[in-house]
């Protein structure tokens, strides 16, 4: 059976946590496989199927289960302009060597959900037809979208919206969110041939480094761009919450006992300020809240939460999504298991290590501080 379907009518939220926020032209170019300019010539939905596992001894996990969650993906077949950085063991769309004039498919997070709406990450928009861009790319490798024949010829964007940059008329735009401004810096408005110079003169000196990992915190980092409401000690808050009071939330956990996310919730509700959380942790059945693991792969972002509000304030049900791709040890999985939860409950991204909310929580503490405790009480007030 299907995790819990979106309801009719109701509003979705996605929120993606990136491995990467911004970066140098250089470091982008450093990790990425293939570099190429393209245009895109179609579109088509898939998704990424993630099977429940099981924390509990003898329960069924993977497809014996029955039970799982499609992740929504949109595939975007580009045709190849100029390629910048590429090597012969990469395949085309159609099995073939990459080439000038041959096609590639790029998935990209977000696409068509069960009741018929689409959803996209804030930050990066689904690709159209007839768009032109720059993609930095690399194999994914992880679990195949269910419609997808091969991985061979099926690459993902370098960090997300960081590792395209939009084409228009010739020239290199402006970058679609000021958190992703540095990546763009130098070269807007100029023509994408100085842009593919400069990235082939990087490839041949330096060799291609592998995939993003997570990486330490960036002092110089900004605060969100998004939702303009912030608790009293700065943590940026969604417009929708939980609206009961008390505030009980069920979880399913159908992930493994890499990911305490047992621990995360009673972080949450249980510290040195009051509030009025009553999380219920469960191994199976239906809940408000259902959390999922799955080997994405290499696809810039190691976990993501999607919320639907049936109101305009008021949340009504929730996913959470965890890549394995990325982990690295019980730090990481309690970390972002912990900061996942904190999205449910409302709360966005912070500036700095002050919070598990931190745009990169894996370069902080895996425990929650007196500021996000702060925020979920004030969010959530006894």
């Amino acid at each position: 059976m299907p995790a819990q379907a979106h309801a009719e009518g109701t509003g979705h939220t996605m929120e993606m946590d990136w491995i990467r926020r911004d970066g140098s032209i250089d470091d982008l170019t450093d990790h990425s496989a293939l570099i190429v300019s393209g245009r895109v010539e179609s579109t088509r939905y898939d998704v990424v199927r993630a099977w429940a596992q099981s924390k509990v001894e003898g329960q069924p996990t993977g497809p014996e289960s029955g039970i799982y969650s499609d992740l929504p993906v949109t595939i975007a077949t580009v045709r190849i302009g100029d390629i910048a950085r590429s090597s012969q063991e990469f395949k085309t769309a159609s099995g073939g060597t990459v080439a000038q004039g041959s096609t590639v498919e790029i998935m990209f997070p977000g696409g068509l959900l069960s009741d018929g709406c689409t959803i996209a990450p804030q930050d990066s928009l689904l690709p159209a037809v007839g768009a032109q861009a720059v993609f930095f790319l690399v194999p994914p490798g992880g679990t195949k979208p269910l419609a997808t024949r091969s991985m061979e010829g099926l690459y993902s964007v370098v960090g997300g919206p960081v590792g395209q940059f939009q084409v228009k008329d010739g020239l290199i735009q402006d970058a679609g969110s000021q958190r992703h401004a540095a990546a763009t810096e130098g070269y807007a408005g100029k023509p994408v041939s100085a842009l593919l110079e400069r990235v082939a003169s990087r490839a041949k000196a330096v060799q291609y480094l592998g995939p993003d990992l997570p990486r330490l915190a960036m002092l110089d980092e900004r605060p969100s761009q998004g939702p303009s409401a912030q608790s009293w000690c700065g943590i940026p808050l969604f417009p929708h919450k939980w609206c009961r009071k008390p505030t009980n939330i069920t979880f399913t956990d159908y992930s493994s006992t890499k990911w305490p996310v047992g621990d995360g919730m009673n972080e949450w509700m249980y510290n040195n300020y009051n509030n009025s959380l009553y999380l219920h942790w469960r191994a199976s059945g239906t809940s408000d809240v259902m959390v999922y693991e799955n080997n994405y792969g290499a696809n810039g972002w190691y976990g993501y939460a999607t919320y639907n509000a049936a109101s305009a304030s008021c949340m009504a049900s929730a996913i959470i999504q965890l890549n394995t791709y990325y982990y690295s040890g019980w730090h990481y999985g309690k970390t972002v298991s912990t900061h996942e939860i904190g999205h449910v409950l409302g709360l966005n991204h912070h500036r700095d290590c002050n919070s598990i909310m931190y745009y990169n929580p894996t370069a902080c503490a895996a425990n929650i501080t007196t500021c996000d405790m702060q925020a979920v009480s004030e969010r959530y007030p006894y």
